[in-house]
């Protein structure tokens, strides 16, 4: 059994105790877990390396470090890992099934059309410097390389930026959902 496995185990030993005392083979069922979970880590760990929109300003170039980029590589990884983790090992609350907490998310959570309203704010102020706090902390907040906020703040209609790069916001906005109901 991989890390994966064991991790997934030790969690649902914890929070479902019930759930692993009626699977036939546990030790099987997180064996088959833990690589279903290493396969999918690594495909969507190397979708996220190679994905232009995530590597924004991040290309190879003479002026990239080793350490960039095995910190853009691990960075992947770790976000890999998160999402993947969240989809398949971590057992949440059985009041209200997976699909059913995400539909209604989607219908409370901030809109996109927020991230086009600040770009336009921020581009339309006197003084043309952004805060680097500033667009971190909204990095953060909405599961956002810093990198694409960089560029929607600097294109030149943000709204459409923002549907060039829709599979970011999906994802950031997936992210996002399973940050709120760990």
């Amino acid at each position: 059994m991989n890390r994966y496995g064991t991790r997934a185990m030790e969690h649902w030993r914890r929070y479902a105790p019930d759930r692993v005392a009626a699977l036939e083979h546990p030790q099987a069922f997180f064996t088959d877990l833990g690589a279903e979970i290493a396969s999918q880590v690594s495909d969507l760990s190397a979708r996220l390396e190679t994905n232009p929109a995530l590597r924004l300003e991040m290309t190879r170039s003479s002026e990239q470090t080793y350490l960039q980029d095995a910190a853009r590589r691990m960075t992947a990884r770790r976000i890999a890992e998160e999402v993947v983790m969240n989809q398949l090992a971590w057992v949440h609350d059985p009041s209200l099934p997976l699909d059913q907490a995400r539909e209604e998310w989607e219908q409370t959570r901030p809109a996109d059309e927020n991230l086009i309203a600040w770009a336009e704010r921020a581009q339309d102020s006197p003084y043309p410097m952004y805060s680097t706090v500033e667009i971190e902390d909204k990095a953060t907040e909405w599961a956002l390389p810093t990198e694409f906020l960089d560029g929607l703040l600097t294109a030149e209609i943000p709204s459409r930026y923002l549907q060039e790069h829709a599979d970011v916001l999906a994802e950031a906005a997936t992210i996002r959902f399973l940050r709120e109901v760990r």
